[in-house]
């Protein structure tokens, strides 16, 4: 990871990968929480076209311990670089110096520079300590030994219309284990989304095929997706374990949401069903597919 400041005071990160989604805000929310970079500095040049040094593909939640914690390595290179260039324009000693929300300050005084200041004079060549480069560029590689996993509990609660066959979601609720959480807003939208594809896929998600191989749920007029009125208020929690395996304590977030709702749900379907002697259901659990089940049940009795 390449970590840098330009003569315009934007903060660079480059490296060959793809930032999808937003996750890629959380290593600036980060950095920024750190004290050091304003949010608004930061730019992400993905193709490695500054210096085309490679980094590892786009692995989401899973991947932002390993990069982060490059990310944090390289700017502290940066930091204490202008830290000394700080401490020279103001002729102090560098363990004086304090950076800030941008600003360095010499410790216990009101004597400061900014922290625009300071890159400019790394670029202009002036005011640099003896022996140092001009410019503001660090790089920093970190290699993670071992993956992390979250872990989690899922509670689905459903109602089935025995006349009907239509399941209603009454309750839902999830506690998850991601460790140490840099962003609370995305983590909450990554599992309410992970929650409603795999809900979806028990109950309503089905392709279908005649017997020439057509497939007849080729749109939405006919595929079944789920809708926010299939669902009940979503309850998501935290129980934060911070894990060891990296620098921040980050557990992926990715698909706890779906593997999560996949199986409790078909539970909790099964389970109002088992009172008549239904134990066994294919997916999806459609009201067609329920009351079918019913019926033969009820005549089977």
């Amino acid at each position: 990871m390449d970590f840098g400041l330009t003569d315009d005071q934007q903060a660079i990160v480059d490296g060959v990968t793809a930032t999808i989604g937003r996750f890629g805000d959380d290593y600036w929310l980060e950095r920024d929480r750190d004290g050091g970079f304003p949010h608004e500095f930061y730019r992400t040049v993905a193709d490695g076209g500054w210096l085309g040094i490679a980094m590892p593909e786009e692995f989401g939640g899973a991947g932002l311990g390993v990069t982060e914690a490059a990310l944090m390595m390289a700017a502290d290179k940066i930091v204490e670089k202008a830290s000394r260039i700080a401490a020279q324009i103001m002729e102090a000693a560098i363990d004086d110096i304090e950076f800030a929300d941008g600003t360095f300050t010499i410790a216990g005084t009101d004597r400061s520079v900014s922290l625009a200041e300071v890159v400019s004079n790394a670029f202009a060549g002036a005011n640099l300590p003896e022996g140092m480069e001009p410019g503001m560029m660090a790089h920093a590689a970190y290699h993670g030994k071992v993956p992390s996993y979250p872990n989690g509990c899922h509670i689905c609660e459903v109602e089935i219309d025995p006349e009907t066959g239509v399941v209603e979601m009454m309750n839902y609720v999830v506690v998850d284990d991601f460790g140490t959480i840099l962003n609370p807003l995305l983590v909450h939208g990554q599992v309410h989304g992970g929650v409603a594809q795999g809900v979806g896929q028990i109950l309503l998600e089905n392709t279908v095929y005649d017997g020439d191989g057509q497939l007849l749920t080729a749109s939405f007029m006919d595929y079944g997706m789920p809708r926010a009125d299939d669902f009940s208020n979503f309850e998501v929690k935290a129980n934060s374990v911070p894990t060891a395996t990296n620098p921040l304590g980050v557990k992926g977030v990715g698909e706890a949401g779906c593997v999560g709702a996949m199986p409790v749900t078909m539970n909790a379907v099964i389970d109002a069903l088992s009172p008549l002697g239904i134990r066994d259901l294919d997916m999806p659990t459609s009201p067609a597919r329920i009351w079918a089940a019913i019926r033969e049940a009820k005549s089977n009795a």
